[in-house]
């Protein structure tokens, strides 16, 4: 299936050229840090109404466990007041700012598995959306829980995150952040 996912940055989305592009999923930036974004409601239901399976994302700033639960809880928070259920395509916890992918390994992790933990407490289903620099730099992969899903940032021919990881799992694999509908620039990924 293809999923793009959308931020603040994608105003007015045409949900029916979605559909006539063979979109089958969506991925919102729900918050960045403790802040919600700005559209993720609008998206949410506009999907929803559409039958569009969705999911939602965090750009995280966390550097500390404490924080990453913080984080989690206004996800969680955010999408309860909102009673469309859990996320059919999860919740993703982006892992990329410079002052988070900057800590040693071992912090990173315990940030990555206190989001995930706090969200799976809660029930929900939640993964680590980053690029597989980071996934085999920056995080201990082999350290988290073998349930956790991964959607991988590589923007190659084919997504190499299964040479590193074979026994984990591989929800989705971002491969663009190119992709054109009429006129307008999303991030595609394949889902799995």
């Amino acid at each position: 299936m293809n999923v793009v996912d959308l931020s603040d940055w994608n105003e007015n989305v045409d949900w029916s050229r979605f559909i006539d592009h063979g979109i089958g999923g969506v991925i919102m930036k729900i918050s960045e840090g403790r802040t919600l974004s700005e559209l993720f409601a609008k998206n949410i239901a506009g999907a929803a109404a559409r039958g569009i399976p969705w999911g939602v994302y965090c750009f995280s700033h966390a550097q500390t466990t404490e924080r990453a639960e913080e984080e989690a809880q206004v996800v969680i928070d955010a999408l309860e007041t909102l009673g469309y259920g859990a996320p059919d395509l999860g919740i993703w916890f982006d892992v990329e700012a410079p002052e988070v992918i900057g800590q040693d390994s071992d912090d990173v992790t315990a940030v990555c598995s206190a989001f995930i933990s706090a969200c799976n407490a809660a029930g929900y289903s939640a993964g680590i959306y980053a690029s597989l620099s980071t996934l085999t730099d920056c995080i201990n992969v082999n350290d988290l829980a073998d349930y956790v899903p991964y959607w991988c940032a590589q923007y190659a021919e084919k997504c190499d995150f299964l040479d590193y990881y074979p026994d984990n799992r591989l929800a989705g694999w971002q491969y663009t952040d190119s992709y054109i509908i009429d006129g307008n620039t999303y991030d595609m990924s394949v889902w799995y």
